[in-house]
């Protein structure tokens, strides 16, 4: 019994192989077949492009990518109908960032083709076509000591000498004049040395598309575009010694980015901010033409042909230590208010050692040079809302009363005077009031005023706190973290009005540059001049124009009590704003922000 059970296990184990081994393999699925082409493109030299070099033959570097969507098998690169380079060994087989160089390329025109095969056998070529030249000799104008033309290179073709490249910045493949111009990028710039450029009257003119960094930096939307500069051994990560040397820079304002100029006398620093003349629209996409002139006692600053700031009385400008210019960038030198390098274009960079005059600065660029046309509102939007209340009003007819439904008493001060219903000032002469009621979350002022120069900075109308910390209390007061102090500074000869705005914390300077001036030939006669401020936003009229818009991060009132009026005394007078020996009519004080229409209609009511 036993003997038959083994018999059929093995018989049934035998039967299961036998049915196994008959069984079949099954057939592979085939590979579907590979028809799509892979993708290459050039990127450098671009094609069309000019690639100018001092010297007759040089080295190009050529940058491409190809892409597959199965698998690359190799990628050749010819020169001129030459193969150079042949690649079949890819880090990622399905993108492929290709750079190989061509030494010894001359003068003409240069064809370049990469060919890309992929493992199914499908192909794919790009051809650029670039040419070469080379720059020199080229013939300076009179006066000229350096210029760069950015066709592919970053010399200076005066003196035959190559930039010292820091990061990585391009070329924009157009330029103003020429196929190229530099293409700025973050943390890059160039370097010279200074070698024949420190030149006490001089000239620098170039172009600049403006553009702002995206995203926006830490530090906000400012840059260096040229500087030369002392080293601050002081402060190396920081570097802002201005006692010498130049610094042509932006800084962002709203929705605009300003430009202006800062140098060195040797002792002290000049600025030259031509406030809304000198701001210009990032996104506007246009070359501007940009120039800083100087000699020994003059300096202008202008944009497209308009002189946006000037000075017609500084001592010099001093290079002592300035060994080293930086272009499109404040680094190294001009670092301590986070001035690095600008994102914007470049082009047709010149340096003159002597002041261009306007009609050798129109034969260069082909722009009309002088100053800035007036425009009733060339870059603001005044800022409407409801219509301002009128709570205080001071005629000037007859004394000094204020009446309005907020009428506070009046104190005089020194000897001010009425003559012809008009308040007129004098030395040591002011009005004060308590600013009980007056000090709200928006305020406007309206007054006519004709100015008398002398002195040539006053405080018109002063609502601050008391600086009993200031060393020179009570005689010397300059607390600005709150409240408000309208002034005005000379200017040229002219007579230039400001507003500083505290918030609490900190205050913001509000500065129409020459929008806001009053000219040496219009003292003697009446202008009419508003102002407003908000939580967000600080504004002045001159003659019904706006003239300025500033945004601010709030206005606080803390310790404002008094109300000064022809005079920053006593509680602003650091600097000299004291008295105002003008002649002033029709102060009105509002709750709310004047809107444009009221403005007008101000000035058309005359005093």
């Amino acid at each position: 019994m036993k003997q038959f059970h083994k018999i059929s296990i093995l018989a049934i184990i035998a039967l299961m192989v036998s049915i196994v081994s008959c069984k079949k393999d099954p057939e592979p699925e085939p590979e579907p077949e590979d028809t799509v082409n892979p993708t290459v493109t050039i990127s450098s030299p671009e094609n069309g492009s000019t690639v100018e070099t001092l010297d007759a033959t040089t080295t190009v570097t050529i940058e491409y990518n190809a892409k597959d969507e199965t698998e690359l098998a190799s990628a050749v690169v010819a020169f001129d109908g030459t193969q150079i380079e042949e690649v079949s060994s890819f880090p990622d087989f399905l993108n492929y960032d290709g750079s190989v160089e061509q030494t010894g390329v001359a003068d003409g025109e240069h064809t370049i083709t990469v060919t890309v095969t992929d493992k199914g056998g499908n192909t794919a070529t790009a051809t650029t076509t670039f040419t070469k030249t080379t720059a020199n000799p080229y013939t300076p104008m009179d006066g000229e000591v350096f210029y760069m033309s950015f066709e592919g290179n970053y010399a200076d073709l005066v003196s035959e000498t190559e930039a010292t490249v820091v990061g990585s910045p391009g070329f924009l493949g157009e330029g103003e004049e020429g196929d190229d111009a530099y293409a700025g990028a973050p943390e890059a710039y160039l370097t010279f040395p200074t070698t024949n450029l420190q030149n006490t009257s001089m000239t620098a003119s170039f172009y600049m598309k403006v553009k702002r960094e995206d995203p926006k930096p830490s530090y906000g939307w400012r840059s260096g575009i040229l500087v030369m500069g002392p080293e601050d051994t002081e402060n190396p990560d920081a570097q802002n010694v201005r006692t010498s040397g130049f610094r042509i820079f932006q800084e962002e304002s709203g929705d605009k980015q300003i430009f202006k100029v800062n140098f060195g006398t040797g002792e002290a620093d000049v600025w030259l901010d031509g406030g809304d003349f000198a701001k210009l629209d990032p996104d506007d996409g246009v070359w501007h033409h940009f120039a800083f002139v100087i000699d020994a006692t003059t300096a202008a600053f202008y944009i497209d042909g308009a002189k946006v700031s000037e000075n017609t009385d500084h001592a010099g400008m001093d290079f002592t230590g300035c060994d080293l210019l930086s272009i499109m960038s404040g680094a190294p030198r001009f670092t301590g208010w986070s001035h690095f390098s600008d994102v914007g274009d470049l082009d047709e960079l010149r340096l003159f050692n002597k002041a261009l005059t306007e009609a050798e600065l129109e034969t260069l660029t082909g722009l009309e040079f002088g100053e800035p046309t007036w425009d009733p509102d060339p870059h603001l939007t005044p800022d409407d809302g409801d219509d301002a209340v009128e709570i205080t009003y001071l005629s000037f007819n007859t004394d000094f009363t204020a009446t309005g439904t907020v009428a506070p008493t009046v104190t005089e001060v020194g000897t001010p005077t009425i003559s012809g219903a008009a308040y007129v000032g004098a030395a040591d002469s002011y009005i004060t009031m308590p600013s009980t009621n007056l000090t709200n979350t928006e305020f406007s002022a309206s007054f006519w005023i004709n100015v008398n120069a002398t002195p040539d900075r006053a405080g018109i109308l002063t609502i601050g706190p008391e600086d009993t910390g200031n060393a020179g209390y009570p005689d010397t007061q300059n607390l600005r973290t709150s409240g408000i102090r309208f002034f005005r500074e000379n200017a040229d000869g002219n007579q230039r009005f400001k507003i500083n705005v505290g918030n609490g914390t900190a205050d913001t300077w509000v500065d129409g540059g020459l929008y806001s001036e009053i000219k040496s030939e219009d003292f003697g006669e009446w202008r009419h001049i508003a102002f407003t401020i908000s939580q967000t936003k600080a504004q002045v009229y001159m003659n019904g124009i706006l003239v300025t818009s500033t945004d601010l991060t709030g206005l606080d009132w803390t310790g404002c009590d008094l109300v000064s009026f022809a005079s920053g005394a006593p509680r602003f007078t650091e600097w000299g704003h004291l008295s105002d020996q003008s002649q002033f009519d029709d102060l009105r004080i509002y709750n709310g922000v004047l809107t444009s229409t009221q403005v007008a209609a101000l000035l058309a009511a005359g005093h």
